[in-house]
């Protein structure tokens, strides 16, 4: 029997740690008791315990028992309690001791703010707390989300669901007291993360984090001094993530840039050094380039990098042709007159279309006139070849009206300007001192001679000469026979291409003895340099072949046969076919287009005048040889060839245009043969339409109708 309220107390508390921990009603009425008794309790504070069940009460529980609660029960002779699944264990929670193994699987946005209220009423770390949440938001909510990204191939993107996910689990991590604490959560969570844009986000965060460390007034040398080298080391992560996002999610991310990653000057080189600035002028049609200028200025702030300074040294690299890989002294060779034709100066000029053409005028302009590289005190001396290469990028970058203002060269002699500065950058190469305006004054006729006379034993001499003969229209008959032979002798192939095109339209020269072999030996002589499969510089001579054939005024003079044949060894078709197609004697020409038909793939001849033929320059070539392919085919029952391509429209044109009314049955019998009866009704159709728009009358038939009436039309019974 009890004598007193503190036994009836102390006999209270140790029955109430007996019961069911997941009883909570019993619980509660054991504890009121304790409370109305109002006796000191040495093991645990009555007030707390019930405000621990009362957020208990009001709590569903979404993790299964942990182990250490079986364990609770078997220790005290309990059995189990279905209550289990929806409540959590009052008894283990108030003891502390387990308190995480508890709280931790029940972390989630949802539960958060009553774990937060039960947390602070059992004093326990509220850090740990949020250190918690936010490892648990990372591994069931980020994670999945960042496998589903990188599974669609979106690795780099930005993601609004991720980011709201992210921003969660931020705020949690902001809230953690201790910035050592902080930064060390934030930086655990990244360093589980791909590389992305959430990387890169993240790691931009904890530097926040580390900032805010390093920040606080009552750290200790010690832990400042872990701050320093933590920041220091998380600075370089940063920027290296940083910039493999940039290079990412600007399509430049191959092998080569990846690795220059913690080399950011070096790799804002490489960018400009891509290859797709050169493709940029290269190829023709709407293409989808990366952005080098923006990749570059994002890579340039992120590591802070000196852009003017990398800027001065690569339109060195580019425009003096300096460098490790620049072994020898400029030469003529160099001396471009156009920039398509040299990559470094594709460089300069898409470097510096970043810049406003004012900006781009005040880079380049002080290398016209200086004596020395203008840009650094250790640069080389400038020739006329360098200038002349700035000048040339000039032109391309800023509009006529600036240069003349700016150069005082009225804007309809700028062209000409631009031409005196490479005759004279040639010149200079060749040792022989001009200025533009020496130039200008000079006799182009004794100048041609002169040059002639002491220097024709150079190959880059004759292609001068060559040039200021045709420039300032020097005609001498005699000069021109030794002139060309040089040339051809100097195997100067693609140059001695372009001199031919422009001296065909001067009959004065067309009487010299050296002017027909020079024609005959320019078109043969690419066949016998060339080799299968042709490099890209030999197509396009062989294409420069084929048009200078097309120009040659002695085209009777040539073996017509041997050259289509040669054109057929080195697998151009189409410009055999073309060659054929110039034979003059017309029945030999049928001839030898039939037999070489016959032999040769026709898709590849019509995909050739596609791709090799649309250059503009061709007049009417290019549909000659279509036209001849498609009505072979048409004639020799070959449909099939065409089937399922893209040139099968071309044919049917072709036949509904010539009102060849039995080709079209033929056409129709093969695709109604193939089973291909659709095809055949949708052919008999288009056909009816075209021969009824022919005679002014409209189509009455649908087109599941049309092969009926088609066929009506082929027994006479339509007419």
């Amino acid at each position: 029997m009890l004598h007193s309220t503190s036994e009836l107390t102390g006999n209270l508390c140790a029955a109430m740690f007996k019961l069911s921990p997941y009883n909570y009603e019993r619980i509660e009425v054991v504890l009121k008791i304790i409370q109305a008794a109002d006796e000191n309790v040495a093991t645990f504070s009555v007030s707390q315990a019930m405000g621990l069940l009362q957020h208990l009460k009001s709590y569903k529980r979404v993790s299964p028992p942990a182990d250490v609660e079986n364990t609770h029960l078997l220790e005290n002779g309990l059995l189990p309690n279905p209550l289990s699944n929806s409540r959590l264990p009052f008894h283990l929670l108030l003891q502390s001791k387990h308190y995480w193994k508890i709280i931790s699987p029940e972390l989630s946005e949802e539960t958060f703010p009553t774990l937060l209220l039960i947390s602070k009423l059992m004093k326990v770390s509220l850090d740990k707390l949020y250190m918690s949440a936010a490892n648990h938001v990372f591994e069931k909510k980020i994670k999945p989300l960042l496998l589903e990204k990188k599974k669609m191939g979106h690795s780099y993107a930005y993601n609004e669901q991720t980011f709201k996910v992210a921003k969660t689990m931020m705020m949690y991590i902001q809230c953690i007291q201790s910035p050592e604490w902080a930064a060390a959560t934030a930086h655990k969570i990244t360093q589980e993360l791909p590389p992305g844009y959430e990387k890169t986000q993240s790691l931009r965060f904890c530097l926040v984090l580390g900032d805010a460390w390093l920040r606080d007034p009552n750290l200790e040398e010690a832990a400042r001094a872990r701050g320093e080298t933590f920041l220091s080391k998380l600075k370089l992560q940063f920027q290296r993530s940083a910039t493999e996002n940039v290079l990412m999610t600007s399509q430049l991310s191959n092998p080569e840039n990846l690795k220059l990653t913690g080399l950011p000057g070096r790799l804002v080189v490489a960018l400009y050094e891509h290859n797709s600035v050169e493709q940029r002028y290269k190829e023709t049609g709407v293409q989808n380039y990366p952005d080098i200028h923006a990749a570059v200025k994002e890579i340039s702030t992120i590591n802070n990098v000196d852009l003017k300074k990398i800027r001065n040294m690569l339109l060195e690299k580019w425009i003096c042709k300096t460098g490790p890989a620049m072994t020898r002294e400029m030469g003529i060779q160099d001396c471009v007159t156009n920039i398509d034709e040299d990559p470094d100066l594709m460089r300069v000029v898409y470097m510096l279309q970043s810049f406003s053409m004012e900006d781009a005028f005040h880079i380049l302009s002080p290398i016209l006139s200086a004596e020395t590289w203008p840009f650094s005190t250790s640069g080389p001396r400038l020739t006329f070849c360098h200038r002349t290469r700035a000048l040339l990028c000039l032109v391309r970058l800023v509009d006529a009206a600036m240069l003349e203002a700016q150069l005082q060269i009225p804007r309809t002699k700028l062209l000409n300007y631009l031409k005196c500065y490479i005759f004279v950058s040639q010149l200079e190469a060749l040792n022989i001192p001009y200025t533009v305006q020496s130039f200008l004054n000079s006799p182009k006729e004794g100048l041609v001679k002169g040059l002639w006379k002491n220097h024709s034993h150079e190959p880059q001499a004759v292609r001068l000469v060559a040039d200021l003969c045709l420039e300032y229209q020097v005609y001498d008959p005699q000069l021109w026979n030794s002139l060309l032979q040089k040339l051809l002798g100097f195997n100067l192939i693609s140059h001695l291409q372009k001199v031919l095109e422009a001296i065909v339209s001067v009959p004065a020269l067309w009487e010299i003895p050296s002017f027909c072999r020079t024609w005959r030996s320019i078109i043969l002589a690419p066949f016998v340099s060339a080799s299968v499969p042709l490099s890209p510089e030999q197509q396009a001579t062989l294409y420069r072949t084929f048009v200078l054939l097309l120009k040659c005024p002695f085209l009777l003079n040539l073996d017509l046969i041997g050259i289509a044949n040669r054109f057929a060894q080195f697998n151009l078709p189409a410009f055999a076919l073309g060659t054929l197609l110039l034979i003059p004697c017309a029945s030999k020409k049928e001839q030898q287009i039939q037999g070489f038909l016959s032999l040769c793939n026709p898709v590849t001849v019509l995909e050739q005048v596609e791709e090799l033929m649309n250059t503009g320059e061709l007049a009417g070539i290019p549909s000659q040889i279509r036209e001849t392919v498609l009505t072979f085919i048409s004639q020799n029952g070959q449909h099939q060839k065409l089937m399922k391509t893209k040139h099968f429209d071309h044919l049917k044109k072709l036949i509904f245009s010539r009102g060849q009314t039995e080709q079209v049955k033929d056409l129709v019998d093969y695709l109604t043969s193939q089973n291909c009866e659709d095809d055949a009704d949708l052919l008999a159709h288009e056909y009816l339409k075209h021969r009824e728009n022919q005679q002014g009358r409209s189509l009455k038939s649908e087109i599941n109708g049309c092969m009926k009436e088609y066929l009506h039309l082929q027994n006479g019974v339509s007419g």
